[in-house]
């Protein structure tokens, strides 16, 4: 009875970011005195790409150590990889 219910959760998880939308991967912005240190976040599409990529849209995270560094807890502006007419 699992094996029946695996088959359709991965068919909506495989169809949810289809070709056909507009999906790309999103990191949030920790600036340092260094750079830019991203935490990805996943792919967006369609409804909730516009969502994330809104001027004023802050997406949280819980802290997060990337590498050497760390990324405090907090509410940080979004940017999406490979879109030129949303990116920010």
């Amino acid at each position: 009875m699992k094996k029946l219910l695996i088959v359709p959760i991965l068919a909506l998880f495989m169809f949810s970011c289809s070709d056909s939308d507009d999906c790309h991967e999103c990191h949030v912005a920790y600036m340092t005195d260094a750079g830019e240190i991203e935490v990805e976040i996943g792919e967006f599409c369609g409804t909730a790409l516009e969502e994330v990529e809104a001027p004023d849209y802050l997406h949280t995270i819980e802290e997060t150590v990337v590498g050497n560094d760390t990324v405090p807890a907090g509410s940080y502006e979004v940017h999406c990889e490979e879109h030129g007419d949303h990116d920010h």
